[in-house]
């Protein structure tokens, strides 16, 4: 089938809904979600079915129902992995990574189109290694795995394009490793560049929109380390930003401290009439200072833009503490 071909389109994607038959809902399974899993399996039926089922599978198991390219920069060369793994684990890091794919997929990517007239469905991967210790590759082979896993079986064909930057010689010999515990396909879309990559990055992202660290004339307010700007909180989509999906951490930290507070006062270690020290306030300062919490969800009004409980919502207490310093 040619992907150019509207009038082959209807009839696999027809065929598709036909092959899944109660695994189909046509109110929460729109002809892009299914499109993107027949692309994924190069529209054999049989194989994206499989696809699909497994993936309904997999929100079942998290407790919840059916359900132009966005750039994200990862400083991988600032990750120390001997003292990642003494404050978090993968179980946790997976919640997160989950959490994460879900924002990209129900809020980031729908205000990116609403903002764009057209389908925006793809991030591009801008991955700095500078300074990574790759002997200590070994560390995280697992967490690479499993994070590449999660997004190729359960959120497909939202990746477009990883640029690895700062690639030394080395890397060569970890890339060999890498190419074995990813998904074929998520190693294809992998780009490895050297110190030379600006003008690559140019080719693909706008100055306007690469940090000025990288080549580009980019200065987010507060520094691009750390921001999150587009369509889905600056403002210029109506009906962004969401409350539910902007102010997780936060909340997240509240209900972590009272957790962890309560915890303290049955062991007496704080008593419930204790000084301002011990307090719920203390300990919320003293996380936000530290790092960001992922835990519980309290009970808030979802993504107006979807009726899928997510599994964001359904995030257990004391999951995911990654350390932001």
């Amino acid at each position: 089938m040619s992907s150019a071909d509207p009038s082959s389109n209807d009839a696999q994607l027809s065929s598709f809904k036909d092959a899944l038959g109660a695994h189909f809902n046509p109110a929460s399974h729109s002809d892009a979600l299914l499109g993107r899993f027949l692309k994924a399996r190069s529209f054999n039926l049989e194989l994206a079915k499989t696809m699909f089922i497994n993936w309904q599978e997999w929100y079942a198991r998290e407790s919840v129902d059916d359900i132009g390219r966005l750039l994200l920069f990862e400083q991988f060369g600032k990750l120390d992995a001997t003292n990642f793994f003494q404050i978090t684990t993968l179980d946790r890091i997976s919640k997160l990574e989950i959490r994460e794919a879900e924002k990209l997929e129900l809020y980031r990517f729908a205000a990116c189109s609403k903002a764009a007239w057209k389908v925006v469905d793809k991030v591009v991967v801008v991955m700095d290694v500078k300074a990574y210790p790759f002997l200590q590759f070994y560390r995280i082979q697992g967490l690479i795995s499993m994070i590449a896993n999660i997004n190729s079986n359960y959120h497909p064909e939202t990746l477009g394009q990883v640029l690895v930057i700062n690639a030394p010689y080395l890397f060569s010999a970890v890339w060999s490793v890498i190419v074995n515990i990813i998904p074929a396909d998520t190693a294809s879309k992998c780009r490895i560049l050297g110190s030379d990559y600006q003008a690559a990055l140019l080719e693909i992202i706008s100055p306007e929109n690469l940090p000025a660290m990288y080549g580009g004339t980019c200065e987010c307010l507060g520094g691009c380390n750390y921001a999150d700007v587009g369509p889905w909180n600056d403002g210029t989509v109506e009906g962004y930003p969401d409350t539910f999906w902007e102010g997780f951490t936060q909340r997240d930290m509240d209900a972590q401290a009272a957790v962890l507070a309560a915890k303290m006062a049955e062991a007496d270690v704080v008593k419930p009439a204790a000084a301002k020290r011990g307090s719920i306030t203390s300990l919320k300062e003293r996380f936000s200072r530290k790092g960001r919490l992922a835990g519980p969800i309290p009970a808030v009004e979802g993504n107006k833009n979807t009726s899928r409980k997510s599994v964001t919502e359904s995030i257990e207490e004391e999951d995911v503490f990654v350390d932001a310093e």
